[in-house]
């Protein structure tokens, strides 16, 4: 009984924290597609800054966000944390982050989203000097989905992205 207290406890308190974040515009966070949207839109760009508002405004207060790989071992911290460092908010060449495709797994009102990414410098550019995998954790609350958590890997030549992952 006591862990499903608990457990309702923080799943009622997402929307009420969630106003220490930015306002979503109402577009990003009615759907996933919109949230996956506004994510990329937000994160690309000229060099310059990030649109870190929207970034903030598509995850819950505290979520996880994993920033890179060191070793081996996943260097993460909340949202709040890593927006606020130079390196995440700073783009100093044309970067531009697109979805290539989704594999997208929904329970009531969770959802796990396996997004495919390419990054070029232009919208217009298919080119892509990168590309990778984004996992995003979701939860719909009230009328709005969250980001929960996502963590991110690079595709390697060791490490090929895999077809069903790319269609």
């Amino acid at each position: 009984m006591k862990k499903l207290i608990l457990i309702l406890f923080m799943i009622l308190m997402v929307p009420a924290s969630a106003q220490e974040n930015s306002d979503p515009r109402p577009g990003d966070v009615a759907t996933i597609d919109g949230v996956m949207n506004a994510y990329y839109e937000a994160v690309s760009g000229p060099p310059g800054k990030r649109d870190i508002n929207r970034i903030l405004s598509l995850y819950a207060p505290g979520a996880k966000l994993n920033v890179n790989i060191v070793d081996g071992v996943p260097i993460h911290g909340t949202v709040e944390d890593v927006v606020q460092t130079e390196r995440f908010q700073t783009i100093t060449t044309d970067f531009y982050e697109r979805e290539i495709s989704r594999d997208e797994q929904r329970f009531g009102n969770l959802a796990n989203v396996i997004s495919t990414y390419g990054i070029s410098d232009s919208m217009d550019n298919f080119d892509y000097t990168a590309r990778g995998i984004t996992i995003f954790q979701m939860y719909y609350a009230g009328d709005r989905w969250w980001i929960m958590s996502s963590i991110f890997q690079r595709e390697a030549e060791n490490l090929p992205l895999p077809y069903h992952l790319l269609e």
